[in-house]
């Protein structure tokens, strides 16, 4: 008679003969074909089971927290190899390195590798690691510079920020929130600033102030000023109530509307969009002839009102 196979107990879990095994090959498949949160399950639950392949199995875990941007969940993992010797030292150190670049956290990595680079370092390695502390270094210098001067007037700080976006506005991160959230700064400068905490992909809560409106964003996915449904809808109905009958004040129409939402990103006007469209055409309507407004329709008295304020602070 055949002997059945034992069956191995992993805390309350039974594990077939075999299962670590195929999870882990199963995970190497997932790697290969970039289904990175695949392969991060399948690690992980392998990680269950083996007792004999824990380091290769974590070395593989720790590569695909990397490749999917799981960087948080990589650094604890990095750290915690680096602290109990598991793995190829110097590759579990420059995946930890990477990730905390990415987090943007460049002054623990210099520290972190100026210890290493006073001790020694292998030759093969040192280029590698001297590269990204002096990376680490300039990059924790840039942190620590404020991004606008005392002087600095309202074209300056559009330069400013204009040049930003072609660099990496990641080192004045923190600065970009609080002019977000200055109700007292220029809603133009605001946009440009939240739309670069849009580009580096800020993951937290920014509390936006401007105008009356107030709320918390995240900016990594929050709308471009003229993706929002408001913006859409707003389009929409100006082609239908004007696009077909006069293209010249459709086009006036649109970009009015669009140097209005971009002052007021992430926020939208207090009128239905159908509203808004309205006061448009009116609005430009009255810059060529006299147009009675209709006085019994307060909210287009409002939107007009809101309009003329949008046009003062335009005026820089």
């Amino acid at each position: 008679m055949l002997k059945k196979k034992k069956r191995k107990r992993s805390g309350n879990v039974v594990q077939f003969p075999g299962t670590s095994a195929r999870l882990e090959q199963q995970g190497k498949q997932a790697l290969e074909e970039k289904r990175f949160d695949e392969a991060i399950r399948l690690y992980t639950e392998a990680l269950r089971f083996e007792e004999g392949r824990q380091e290769e199995i974590k070395m593989a875990l720790l590569i695909a927290y990397h490749e999917s941007g799981s960087h948080d969940e990589g650094i604890k993992l990095s750290r915690e190899m680096l602290h109990a010797g598991e793995g190829h030292y110097f590759d579990v150190l420059d995946l930890h390195v990477l990730m905390l670049i990415q987090k943007r956290r460049y002054k623990e990595v210099a520290d972190t590798l100026s210890v290493l680079i006073e001790e020694g370092l292998p030759p093969d390695r040192y280029e590698h690691f001297a590269h990204l502390k002096a990376l680490a270094d300039r990059m924790s210098a840039k942190q620590q510079e404020s991004l606008f001067k005392a002087e600095d007037t309202m074209q300056d700080k559009m330069m400013k920020l204009a040049e930003l976006a072609k660099f990496d506005a990641a080192p004045f991160e923190e600065e970009l929130i609080h002019l977000a959230g200055n109700r007292t700064e220029h809603p133009f400068i605001q946009t440009m600033a939240l739309g670069l905490l849009r580009e580096i992909g800020t993951a937290k809560n920014v509390t936006v102030r401007k105008f009356h409106f107030e709320k918390k964003v995240i900016p990594a996915v929050t709308d471009e000023a003229f993706s929002r449904p408001f913006f859409l809808e707003l389009m929409q109905l100006l082609e239908q109530t004007a696009g077909q009958n006069n293209p010249a004040l459709f086009e006036q129409a649109v970009d009015m509307l669009k140097q209005y939402q971009f002052l007021l990103h992430p926020f939208d006007p207090d009128f239905p969009a159908a509203k808004w469209a309205e006061a448009a055409v009116a609005k430009i309507n009255r810059l060529y002839e006299p147009v009675e407004i209709n006085e019994i329709d307060p909210e287009l008295h409002k939107a007009l009102a809101l309009m003329k304020e949008l046009d003062e602070i335009s005026a820089f």
